[in-house]
């Protein structure tokens, strides 16, 4: 029986030596995919129900993306964009509802 290092090399060998991989680690020329901030995620899925939230999550994760170097920046920017126009709508409904509240009059006559 031969060992790894006394394995015959060249068109008769049996099979071709393969290098091993060390456990633990992925391939060799391979660098680890970036992750995502979660943060940014919901962020921009907050951004549809509750404006200020979106705001506020979107600020926090890029921040984090700054200091972390993960992938999202452009759901966090869509976050704050999409959440500073729901506020601005937030607000002029209810200023519209506010300055025209008289204006709504209702008369119940029987």
């Amino acid at each position: 029986m031969t060992t790894p290092q006394q394995q015959p090399t060249g068109p008769d060998a049996p099979y071709a030596a393969t290098p091993m991989a060390q456990p633990g680690y992925g391939p060799p020329g391979y660098a680890p995919a970036p992750r995502w901030n979660v943060l940014s995620i919901v962020a921009l899925i907050s951004a549809f129900f509750i404006p200020l939230l979106a705001v506020v999550l979107g600020w926090v994760s890029v921040r984090q993306i700054a200091r972390t170097g993960e992938q999202g920046k452009p759901l966090a920017i869509i976050a704050l964009v999409l959440g500073g126009l729901g506020c601005l709508a937030w607000i002029a409904f209810w200023v519209a509802i506010i300055a025209g509240g008289g204006s709504f009059s209702y008369s119940y006559s029987a």
